[in-house]
């Protein structure tokens, strides 16, 4: 009893110590919270005898996702988004494309080597449109089991941990023999629709409120239209689609510290799934989910440059929206960083919102699609 306790202890508050770490050593740009939460879940699971309970991160994973994803759209302004420059607008376009492509064709190649792989599809695009917490509200919209979710987050992080790796070292370098530069001020920062790092217990108090108020009304949906709760990909949507209709709310999308909140749930999610990555679990599968979540991030980020070779779409415009789409908001700072162009900042983390809104619609809708042609 004491080392689950002490489990969830460490998910709790380990993203507030890492937190503290990344401002002491004024890292954040270029190590973020999000990062060293995924390196300290992974560390405790790999390299410590610490005896980890599966089921404990699987449900800790599940409940934050939940709650974090409504607080988190509850800053997304999609009539100012669709305000931004075409060009932004147009990039974000490509890079879902290219992510519906890819795991749409990857998904046939690998139909007889991998069981449902119209699942593994789904969630995949939901990571790469919307980023890792769609990937697993997906995956309890299509009831996927504990194992499904151990292996692909685990391969998902390795082959998305490297491509991150890239991104923050010679991709800004690469691409610029693909694409033309970018045009404009670098350093000119709109910051009006950033989420402000600003905590009113009560409006925080509001925002969970309004949260479980919203889950309550999507599961007495579901009751009274489906006859039982056991349809937890309804559910999903519903609370996802709730979410982003609040969000039309001035009130709403200026609560104080609802982002926030939001963010640091998925901070606990991150150490979450950390402690499932177990790399013993790769190892064991072969390498097939390895392999097939590599060539679909591979396979995106190639159409996305043709494509963006095709419209003419600068790299830096690029590079941010496709972090939007891979990895979402918390890492648009850091990469931002990295290409030396905060002038992007604002748009990067409108769109990694709204890919946050839009993915578990993409993703649900992918693999019901595959579903019907590859069956299984």
């Amino acid at each position: 009893m004491v080392f689950p306790i002490f489990q969830l202890i460490l998910i709790v508050f380990l993203p507030y110590l890492l937190t503290l770490l990344t401002k002491r050593l004024g890292t954040e740009n270029w190590l973020s919270p999000v990062v060293l939460s995924y390196l300290a879940g992974i560390g405790l699971c790999n390299l410590t005898n610490f005896p980890l309970s599966n089921s404990i991160s699987t449900k800790v994973s599940e409940i934050s996702i939940i709650l974090a994803i409504p607080l988190l759209l509850y800053s997304t302004d999609l009539l100012s988004w669709l305000k931004l420059a075409k060009k932004t607008l147009l990039a974000f376009g490509l890079v879902s494309a290219s992510v519906i492509i890819s795991t749409s064709v990857v998904g046939w190649f690998f139909k007889d080597s991998i069981p449902h792989t119209w699942m593994l599809s789904g969630m995949l695009a939901g990571v790469f449109i919307g980023g890792t917490p769609n990937m697993n509200a997906i995956g309890i919209a299509l009831e996927a089991g504990e194992e499904t979710f151990i292996s692909l987050n685990a391969a998902e992080i390795v082959c998305g941990g490297t491509y991150l790796i890239f991104l923050t070292t010679v991709a800004h370098q690469f691409f610029g023999w693909f694409l033309p530069d970018f045009e404009g001020d670098k350093h000119n920062v709109t910051d009006e629709f950033l989420p402000k790092i600003k905590f009113r217990w009560r409006d925080i108090l509001k925002a969970f409120l309004l949260t479980l108020l919203l889950g309550g009304a999507a599961a007495g949906i579901t009751i009274l239209l489906m006859g039982t709760m056991g349809k937890p990909g309804f559910i999903i949507l519903l609370i996802s689609s709730f979410s982003v209709l609040a969000s039309f709310s001035p009130r709403v999308r200026n609560l104080s510290g609802a982002y926030e909140t939001g963010e640091y749930l998925l901070l606990m999610f991150c150490i979450a799934i950390g402690m499932l990555a177990d790399i013993r679990v790769i190892i064991h599968s072969g390498g097939m989910l390895l392999a097939f979540s590599s060539i679909v991030l591979l396979s995106a980020a190639f159409l996305n440059v043709v494509f963006c070779r095709i419209f003419n779409i600068d790299r830096d415009t690029m590079i941010i929206t496709s972090t939007a789409a891979f990895y979402g908001p918390p890492f648009i700072g850091q990469i931002a960083a990295v290409i030396k162009n905060r002038s992007l900042v604002f748009s990067g983390i409108a769109t990694g919102l709204v890919g946050l809104a839009i993915a578990n619609f993409i993703g649900v809708a992918i693999a019901n699609l595959l579903h019907v042609l590859f069956g299984g």
